[in-house]
């Protein structure tokens, strides 16, 4: 199993948190209230170009199997809960080699970015199926 991203670049993420935190402290600056509530804003801006990154971005898991590849959906916000089927591809599909801190692939014809924690579980030999039921 492996959590992969679709849409955004993961990289992209921060520049909206960035936007909505560097946005509301520009903002609160040009209302000229009191410092007390800069913090507040600032935060709440950081929040909000965080959750508007979300919008951009799908979420998937990658199964693989001893008959195949299934990618799924799951929901943006939560755990990880598949919603449905995106695609059943053949046995024999990779992800290529996956290296860096967000490593790009293609997947069923959409870009994916699988982070290096899930690397090691692409790259882990599959045993052979002893047998069927």
């Amino acid at each position: 199993m492996v959590l992969a991203q679709g849409g955004l670049n993961p990289w992209l993420q921060n520049v909206f948190f960035l936007s909505g935190l560097i946005g509301a402290r520009f903002a609160v600056a040009s209302w000229g209230g009191p410092g007390v509530f800069d913090l507040l804003w600032s935060l709440l801006g950081a929040m909000a170009g965080a959750f508007l990154a979300t919008v951009f971005i799908s979420r998937r898991v990658v199964l693989m199997t001893d008959r195949g590849v299934v990618v799924l959906e799951y929901g943006r916000l939560g755990g990880v809960k598949p919603t449905r089927v995106l695609a059943r591809l053949p046995l024999g599909t990779g992800m290529g080699p996956l290296s860096g801190l967000w490593a790009r692939t293609e997947l069923a014809g959409e870009r994916l970015w699988v982070h290096r924690r899930w690397h090691r579980d692409v790259a882990a030999p599959r045993a052979p199926h002893v047998g069927r039921r």
